[in-house]
């Protein structure tokens, strides 16, 4: 699972600092999340049920036919994991014909889709706060082995991996997969079209 490091600045740092002072016992005197705020949450994991669906379909096509690189094949379709799914579709369409696809038009949307899958992943697996004095969610994880991923080591007993991330900034992510997934949705049928009759 993918997921993303911290927001560093200084806002960040110092809320960081002020909740790891307080250790994990106390996160629960931050704010609640508010039905705003689940609304949107849930609104970016059903975006990403849609775009994994749409990825594994176009990804199965792609196999079918023989587009999907071996180093992606030979993985398909049990043991490629979502963190790849982009990462595969982006090898596919780096080989499209140029005069047939967009291909740097096409590889921008399969980034937009990969860069807020790790949002996705923070909603998904971390618990979620409001923080009083500033309009951030506050993401906390005591899972040691994804600490130890992301930030490079473990959790010490007391630690908690804080994640931060202004509340506008990720409602205007969330726009961004909504239309990344609109975009996937469009291609499914096209190539379909273009690349099923092989």
């Amino acid at each position: 699972m993918a997921l993303p490091g911290d927001n560093p600045n200084a806002v960040n740092d110092a809320i960081a600092a002020e909740i790891k002072e307080s250790a994990t016992r106390d996160l629960g005197s931050l704010p609640s999340l508010q039905a705003e705020d689940l609304a949107l949450f849930g609104t970016l994991v059903q975006h990403f049920a849609f775009m994994d669906l749409n990825l594994r379909g176009l990804l199965n096509l792609f196999h079918a036919q023989n587009m999907l690189p071996n180093e992606y094949a030979k993985f398909w379709p049990m043991n490629l994991p979502d963190s790849k799914l982009t990462e595969a579709l982006g090898a596919v369409i780096s080989a499209m014909d140029p005069t047939k696809e967009d291909v740097p038009n096409a590889l921008l949307w399969v980034q937009v889709i990969d860069s807020t899958r790790l949002k996705r992943n923070l909603v998904s697996h971390f618990a979620g706060k409001r923080h009083g004095n500033h309009d951030v969610y506050v993401f906390a994880s005591k899972s040691y082995k994804d600490a130890k991923k992301v930030l490079g080591a473990g959790l010490a007993h007391n630690e908690v991996h804080l994640v931060m991330t202004p509340r506008i900034e990720f409602a205007e992510m969330v726009e961004s997969a909504r239309s990344a997934q609109d975009w996937l949705a469009k291609k499914v049928p096209e190539w379909y079209e273009r690349y099923g009759k092989k």
